[in-house]
């Protein structure tokens, strides 16, 4: 039976007897990654992982050869520090929830130049000959590291993982031998699960992908496939029934911008006012109660981004930018907007609410916005985008079919997404008990 003894440290608990626990900044030396923004981004050059890609698909583990990755000019090899070997961590230092607080990628190749981009901050072992990088992959995707990261972070709308962050935080070192034992087994097990969990999200795309085409059909063409056709003039919208329209939002929608509140009054408390942000926005719509609050009191000017039902809300800043949720019943706490969000109100905004979650939405947005790290869009940007409309008949048909078909979509959708957070979990609880030595290999 193995000894333990207390480690003293939140999220640690107990560990084996013969191991060891020291600060990060003993292992590590960390360093900045690119000071640079996505306009020095090339069709061609060295590669390079930012913060978007360690919070998207290529978390975890990377390599030079991955076709995913942008690029940068050859002129930025000369910067000293920037350059990833294998076994490097690469850490997001920014994150739009406290979550994605602690999100990181592995060097796993050891051939080809790979950099480091903006917002990412590198730390690279001190002594490669006296660990196995491998197991410090499984540690620091455990809930013993990142709930220490997320302890310590700062921020409301946006969370900051800092240098001083990372050397604070607390590792757990087995010996080297138990390090490779560790790695090898949890390679394998995670391997299995990420399988299982990759063909799942395969599932839940084709469900997306299905669900985008009948958006779109629905809303260029409608569902009486023998009316007469005519050309719209516009490229993604193409034939429409002859009867229908094609208008710029502007001549159909009230948009208003957010509330400029100050994060120092934003709280995590119970009461107050609700403070909807980007990241409340959810596939079901949006989690009122979960939101922050702000404490002030209930005036003329607050009433006026006051949420309403039937209201579609507009991410207009940001990683999500043009990212859109559909307000269904009326909130049931006092709740507005905060100046990243827009509100976009129209007598036909069920139907307006499909249009923009068309594929072609989505690229006009990605046209359009501007910024570097944080791209953003305007009203005026969002007005000018053109849509057809047929009569007030057709539009409650079509908005009928659609409310049935994306309920079931949606319901197939989460069922996929629940099995996949049980993975997660499974796969979480997994790495915690060995990389902490509560169960040995």
């Amino acid at each position: 039976m193995t000894r333990m003894k207390e480690s003293s440290i939140d999220w640690i608990g107990q560990i084996p007897e013969e191991w060891e626990i020291v600060k990060f900044k003993y292992l590590f030396n960390t360093s900045k990654g690119l000071s640079i923004t996505k306009e020095y981004l090339v069709d061609e050059g060295i590669p390079v992982i930012n913060y978007g890609q360690i919070h998207s698909s290529l978390t975890k583990q990377v390599q030079s050869c991955d076709d995913r990755l942008p690029f940068v000019a050859n002129y930025y090899l000369s910067k000293k520090g920037v350059k990833l070997n294998q076994g490097d961590f690469v850490f997001a230092d920014t994150s739009e929830d406290l979550e994605g607080a602690g999100n990181f990628s592995t060097r796993l190749d050891s051939t080809g130049q790979l950099l480091a981009g903006y917002h990412t901050i590198i730390a690279r072992l001190n002594d490669y000959d006296e660990h196995d990088f491998r197991y410090f992959m499984h540690l620091f995707d455990s809930l013993a590291i990142r709930k220490q990261i997320q302890n310590k972070v700062s921020g409301v709308k946006v969370y900051s993982v800092t240098q001083g962050i990372l050397n604070s935080i607390f590792v757990i070192i087995p010996p080297k031998n138990e390090q490779q034992k560790i790695a090898d087994f949890l390679d394998k097990k995670t391997a299995q699960l990420d399988k299982v969990k990759a063909l799942l999200e395969e599932q839940i795309q084709k469900l997306k992908d299905y669900r985008a085409s009948l958006i779109y059909e629905t809303v260029t063409k409608g569902l009486d496939k023998t009316v007469p056709m005519k050309d719209s003039g516009i490229d993604w919208i193409g034939q429409v029934p002859q009867e229908w329209r094609v208008k710029p939002l502007k001549y159909l929608i009230e948009f208003k911008n957010g509330y400029a509140f100050d994060s120092q009054n934003l709280t995590i408390e119970q009461t107050g006012v609700k403070v909807i942000r980007i990241g409340d926005f959810k596939l079901s719509g949006i989690d009122f109660n979960a939101a922050l609050n702000v404490f002030t009191s209930l005036n003329s000017k607050l009433d006026f981004y006051r949420i309403r039902k039937s209201q579609i809300l507009i991410a207009m800043s940001g990683a999500t930018v043009g990212k859109i949720s559909f307000v269904n019943q009326e909130p049931n706490v006092y709740s507005v907007i905060n100046q990243r969000v827009g509100i976009i109100e129209s007598k036909i905004s069920k139907w307006i609410y499909y249009c923009l979650s068309t594929d072609s939405f989505t690229s006009y947005i990605q046209l359009n916005s501007n910024g570097s790290a944080q791209p953003n869009i305007s009203s005026g940007e969002i007005s000018d985008f053109k849509v057809a409309i047929p009569n007030d008949v057709v539009i409650q048909k079509c908005v009928k079919y659609l409310d049935n078909q994306f309920e079931n979509i949606n319901k197939l959708i989460q069922n996929k997404k629940k099995q996949i957070e049980n993975i997660n979990k499974q796969r979480q609880t997994l790495i915690y008990d060995y990389v902490t030595g509560k169960r040995r290999v």
